[in-house]
């Protein structure tokens, strides 16, 4: 089935209007929630429907991306760009409204994103390496949104946070790194593709990296923190028991104050109890 300029135009503005009005929804069944939780609840429903889309339509499907880039547009894959276009134009849209609410490159990466979408659209091509890229991009984005709903729910100080931010940065760091620089390599040295989808992923790329030095500093600055944390910790403990005080429950209580007769002592009760 051939897709018409004007069926696909309304196709786009038909999401468009999905996504505002879904995110309106939530909006008013949510009202003590901020703007951002509503935007970012779209965001997480966009993302998981769109990571199963581009997987099912894009690799399971289709020829391996990774090989014959260029090729004309299936009509599941022109779906999947259709569904995703409509969510960059809605999420760009919020950001312009609430200024000061994304940073620069965020706001780069958007327009970088709905240019590529769009010229798949337009030209009927790519739709192959465009769906694969849209797999990559959005398969950390489930638990960067977890990642704010926990923090703002008041489970920062969870093993489950903690989980859920390892897994995103190991998510984000092997789908843009590794398997997209081999990616973007396979683009580029390909006779198929358009001139406009290799410097379109050129910039992806770059902004990517943008990304990932970011979540570097990141790391480094939070598991330093950590680490340091848990040393100090560490030879308190050893010093307490080089005084000879008894360790409970990570305290150190001198002996003498301990033990009383050989009857236990009311702190030691407490913890026994719990």
């Amino acid at each position: 089935m051939e897709l018409t300029t004007t069926m696909i135009t309304a196709a786009v503005t038909s999401m468009l209007f999905f996504w505002f009005t879904l995110y309106n929804v939530m909006s008013i069944a949510w009202p003590q929630k901020s703007p951002e939780w509503n935007c970012r609840m779209v965001t997480f429903v966009h993302a998981t429907a769109i990571v199963i889309m581009s997987y099912v339509f894009g690799f399971h499907y289709n020829p391996w991306p990774f090989t014959h880039p260029g090729g004309k547009s299936t009509l599941y894959e022109t779906l999947t760009i259709v569904i995703c276009l409509g969510y960059f134009l809605f999420d760009f849209g919020w950001c312009v409204w609430y200024f000061n609410s994304e940073s620069a490159t965020m706001l780069a990466h958007h327009v970088l994103s709905i240019g590529m979408l769009l010229m798949a659209l337009g030209f009927g091509v790519s739709g192959t390496e465009v769906g694969a890229t849209i797999f990559g991009s959005e398969m950390s984005n489930p638990m960067l949104q977890l990642r704010y709903f926990m923090k703002e729910s008041g489970w920062k100080d969870s093993y489950l946070y903690e989980v859920n931010d390892l897994v995103f940065m190991l998510t984000f760091f092997v789908c843009r790194a590794c398997i997209g620089s081999y990616f973007l390599y396979c683009e580029l040295t390909h006779p198929r593709p358009r001139l406009g989808f290799k410097i379109g992923a050129i910039g992806l790329y770059l902004v990517s990296w943008v990304f990932l030095v970011n979540i570097f500093q990141f790391a480094v600055h939070k598991y330093r923190k950590m680490f340091l944390a848990w040393r100090k910790k560490r030879q308190l403990k050893m010093a307490a028991l080089m005084n000879g005080n008894k360790i409970i429950g990570g305290l150190a209580v001198d002996n003498q104050t301990c033990c009383t007769n050989g009857h236990s002592t009311p702190t030691e009760e407490m913890l026994r109890q719990d």
